[in-house]
């Protein structure tokens, strides 16, 4: 039980290792083409509670830190919100993945709002 605790403390201390990979466009991610996606962090708390798209800034907030938010822009949970970001619908989403995964794929990485404009890209990727 004790080890159990401590597995549990060190996972909340240092935050998830999961992140959302979406694509450049409607087929998602391809394998071939890693360097064209981007990961947004996996947010533990709110993943699967509604999400609030802000078309002008291109962003997803969850719904409960959003002050107002018109109902054709609620989203079913992140990944629907940010898969209408990044694929343009929100029927095929990002796929769950790790840190090191888009690390050595050479992905760019996006704040959690998952903002185009936040995505950082690899200086030797090819863009």
């Amino acid at each position: 039980m004790f080890s159990g605790l401590i597995l549990l403390f060190s996972q909340c201390a240092l935050g998830s290792d999961l992140y959302w990979l979406c694509g450049p466009d409607e087929d998602g991610c391809p394998e071939d083409g890693y360097q064209f996606c981007v990961c947004i962090p996996h947010n533990d708390a709110e993943a699967n509670q509604p999400y609030c798209l802000d078309f002008d800034e291109l962003s997803c907030t969850p719904l409960s830190k959003t002050a107002h938010c018109d109902s054709h822009f609620v989203f079913q949970n992140q990944t629907s919100c940010l898969a209408t970001i990044f694929h343009s619908i929100p029927d095929n989403p990002c796929i769950l993945t790790t840190k090191s995964f888009c690390t050595e794929h050479q992905t760019a990485f996006c704040d959690e709002s998952g903002r185009p404009g936040t995505c950082n890209y690899p200086k030797n990727a090819t863009n």
